[in-house]
């Protein structure tokens, strides 16, 4: 006689392998679909431990059952016996390549945005002006305060604009560092 661990065992196998044979079709698993298929079993006192009983129960109970993706008989019967509309195919897959041509670019992009933000950053981190006595901190401080504010605004907008302030950063650097020298001359 075989124990309740056993009997349960057989029934998880049973279960799993009626789920492998109505594939592509998969339940929902709810209680509802659970309940409906333990009552139509008991109801007419079917084998527990066989995957054809709940082969069967997925059949006979179709109608009433929740599905992820429903058998193809319940789908003709549900289309009135209609046959499926076929589409043209070179629509299909010219619809397909665009939808994988514009993931590619926006993985493309991401990639992209990302450099930027980490160049951005390295400019920042890498500007140290000097004065006549040597070091300036106040002034790093503020700047890199003052482009970290603009850059975190720049991180909202597109891959375009971050290449915009990409440049614009370099620019306003080497702008920085040519008035500080300019300043400094004049003393």
């Amino acid at each position: 006689m075989a124990t309740q661990t056993e009997v349960a065992q057989k029934i998880t196998a049973a279960v799993l392998e009626a789920e492998r044979r109505i594939l592509p079709a998969r339940l929902v698993q709810n209680q509802v679909n659970i309940f409906a298929l333990m009552a139509y079993i008991t109801a007419k006192s079917l084998d527990q431990t066989q995957p054809e009983t709940y082969v069967a129960a997925c059949k006979a109970l179709m109608h009433q059952l929740e599905w992820i993706v429903k058998p193809a008989q319940l789908v003709v019967q549900e289309t009135g016996n209609k046959p499926p509309v076929v589409e043209n195919q070179l629509q299909a897959e010219a619809a397909r390549a665009k939808i994988v041509k514009a993931a590619e670019q926006r993985d493309k992009d991401a990639k992209e945005h990302s450099a930027l933000v980490t160049q951005c950053k390295s400019i920042i981190e890498g500007y140290c002006p000097t004065n006549r006595h040597g070091y300036d901190a106040r002034e790093r401080e503020e700047m890199q305060a003052l482009w970290v504010k603009e850059l975190h605004k720049a991180k909202e907008k597109s891959v375009e604009a971050m290449r915009i302030f990409a440049k614009d950063l370099v620019a306003k650097r080497e702008k920085r560092y040519a008035d500080r020298e300019r300043a400094s001359e004049h003393l």
